[in-house]
Order: structure tokens, then C-alpha cells, then sequence
């Protein structure tokens, strides 16, 4: 079975999103929901309001590895807690950009059902099903107001997802009614 893009389309009216992986949780309201319905949607988090923290498992950008890179978002703006592995490359790669590099930019949701696991190529790793992913930086393209030379997109694996309240995805599956 795969989820419906077009049931997360119909929650493009403002809503709070809040996302928990293990100990971690983000809170913020929506924008504008695009969706493309085989492969994942996204929208343009307002950033004023998002709030909270996130871990991301695995990050490959420029052939190095961040391993559990976790980011806490106050009024959107990330700021770097810890990671196991390669928090010096984030921190590089975040302070040579400009703009509003820091600024959240888009959260997904990938849909992809022959998509199960990660390639180490962002383009096809967003889009793995049951996972959520964060970006930080431009997102003109999408509706978003940040202007930045940087779009960082990050990968939450396994993520619990609810919307307003009502659980839409647990550890990475979706709930039955919206398969």
C-alpha cells in the first residue's frame, strides 16, 4: 500500500506539526504544502513559531558523514547541539554560506514505496517512505521567503509524525487509514 500525496495535499490550510524521533520534536505551522504524489511533499515552514529539536540519523553532503547531527530550532533558526560524527563539516559548510542559511525551509515527507533505504544521494534518500526531512537555507523555489546560496536537506529516519493532534505516521509507518 502507499500513502495518498493527495490526503496531505488537503492539509495545505495552516496546521501545527509536530514531529517526534526518540527524544526529539519540532512544532511549527505550514505555509504552503506541495505535493508531488509518487515520490514525497514538502512544504515552507513558517519560521517564525518553529521551535523545538531535531536528530538526524545519517547526513551525507560533499562525500563526508554527520551521524545524529542534532539541531535545536528556536523561532526557526538552527542552532547545532551535537553530532557523533561530523559536526566540524556542518559547522564549516553552514559558516562559509550566506543569506538566511540557518533559517528552517522546507519539511517533508517521503512517500516513494521503492525507495527502503538510504543511497547516500539526497535526491533519492528524501524521498524514502516513512521518513521526514528538514532543510535549512533558501526555499524561494517553493514559496518561502529565505534567500540563501545554501538548500541543506536533512533526513529524519523513523520519525512518529501528528498533525494538530492526530498521529500520522508511528516509527516510520503510516497509520492504516491513510494508506
Amino acid at each position: 500500500m502507499r500513502l495518498s500525496g493527495h490526503y496531505l495535499a488537503g492539509l495545505a490550510s495552516p496546521k501545527y506539526l509536530i514531529i517526534i524521533d526518540h527524544m526529539a520534536y519540532l512544532d511549527c505551522t505550514i505555509k504552503l504544502l506541495i505535493c508531488h504524489p509518487l515520490s514525497m511533499v514538502f512544504v515552507a515552514p513558517l519560521h517564525h513559531g518553529t521551535n523545538g529539536r531535531v536528530i538526524f540519523d545519517l547526513i551525507i553532503r560533499e562525500g563526508k558523514r554527520i551521524v545524529d547531527l542534532e539541531l535545536d530550532f528556536r523561532e526557526g533558526r538552527a542552532h547545532p547541539v551535537r553530532a557523533k560524527e561530523g559536526l566540524e563539516h556542518y559547522l564549516d559548510l553552514v559558516n562559509h554560506a550566506s543569506g538566511d542559511k540557518n533559517l528552517i525551509a522546507e519539511l517533508g515527507i517521503g512517500l516513494n514505496p521503492m525507495i527502503t533505504q538510504m543511497v547516500g544521494y539526497t535526491l533519492t534518500d528524501e524521498k524514502i517512505i516513512g521518513t521526514v526531512h528538514l532543510a535549512i537555507g533558501n526555499n524561494k523555489t517553493m514559496g518561502g521567503q529565505n534567500d540563501s546560496d545554501l538548500h541543506w536537506d536533512m533526513i529524519v529516519m523513523k520519525p512518529t509524525v501528528l498533525v494538530d493532534g492526530v498521529m500520522l505516521m508511528e516509527k516510520g509507518r503510516f497509520r492504516e487509514e491513510y494508506n
